[in-house]
């Protein structure tokens, strides 16, 4: 069973009555709640759009402090704020997207992952830019050890960590950009390339498409796989790269395999008549039932997941 916990914010525009929100920020995570912390921070710095969002965590069955993470932040910034959770059984990154978006409101979505942090006006950017019929792609650079350590939550809150960033990997994102807008000006397949890290798509897209295909399990695919299907439909890509988004270290996991060659997403995304709508997909998700609390003192025991959120 999947749960769903939303806490509507100290002023939040998720609330009945109010607005919908104009973009829905999506941030996937396990055990990294440090990393968390300094990407929701990062999201709660860009005030030009504080009362046009809503944020996500897509949590795929950390069993640590992240959800306290996610609670204290809900309770200080003037938006919704939700996490979405289930039982940890391998890396799950597609049905963790799925069930944010089904925890949503927002006819917007950007998905981008918490060991990223978002530069000062990089959502006001995806919200201009995402619309029917077109996906917002971006990247991120990434940072070294010290570079990460070398960011402080000062910096974060005052958007000056965009500096950390080496000359070389500023050059590979801004020659990126650069080849980024001669594909779209010839329409090349599966040009620019979409990364899972920041990815912007209306609703009515992704609905479209069933979401992103959950027999993708463990590392990487599933975004290339989305744009294939995407492209069926005639949905192109907006390279977004002139708004990089920046990657903080950390350890590579031991099941990570680079463009997962040789695994089963691979042999999987290489499989024929690829339909647009995948079948194990988001539709599954929307229809699961919500378990919601607000922000008052209260204990939570998630079922099948096996940890508990104490509210202080």
């Amino acid at each position: 069973m999947t749960t769903i916990v939303p806490w509507p914010g100290r002023e939040c525009a998720g609330r009945a009555g109010d607005r919908r929100p104009d973009l829905a920020v999506l941030v996937s995570t396990f055990e990294r709640p440090t990393h968390l912390r300094r990407c929701l921070e990062s999201i709660a710095a860009q005030a030009d759009v504080a009362k046009r969002i809503e944020v996500i965590v897509t949590d795929d069955g950390s069993r640590d402090l992240t959800l306290h993470a996610v609670m204290a932040f809900a309770r200080k910034v003037p938006f919704r704020v939700a996490v979405t959770t289930h039982a940890h059984d391998g890396f799950r990154l597609a049905q963790c997207r799925n069930e944010g978006v089904a925890a949503s409101h927002a006819d917007r979505l950007l998905f981008t992952d918490g060991d990223c942090l978002l530069p000062p006006g990089t959502l006001a950017a995806f919200i201009a830019a995402i619309r029917p019929g077109r996906i917002a792609g971006g990247d991120s650079c990434r940072l070294d050890e010290a570079e990460t350590a070398a960011i402080s939550m000062d910096d974060i809150h005052a958007g000056r960590f965009p500096a950390a960033v080496a000359p070389a990997e500023r050059r590979r994102l801004k020659l990126k950009a650069g080849h980024s807008k001669v594909y779209e000006l010839l329409r090349l397949p599966m040009r620019p390339r979409v990364y899972g890290n920041a990815i912007g798509i209306a609703r009515s897209d992704y609905e479209r498409l069933n979401g992103f295909d959950e027999a993708f399990v463990g590392w990487g695919l599933e975004d290339r796989d989305l744009q294939l299907r995407a492209e069926k439909l005639g949905i192109r890509v907006k390279g977004m790269f002139q708004h990089p988004f920046i990657h903080q270290w950390h350890p590579v996991d031991p099941s990570w395999v680079r463009n997962a060659v040789g695994t089963e997403n691979d042999r999987y995304f290489r499989r024929r008549d690829v339909q647009p709508a995948c079948v194990t997909g988001y539709a599954q998700r929307a229809s699961e039932t919500f378990v919601a609390f607000d922000s008052q003192p209260m204990v939570v025991r998630l079922p099948g997941v096996g940890f508990r959120i104490r509210a202080a």
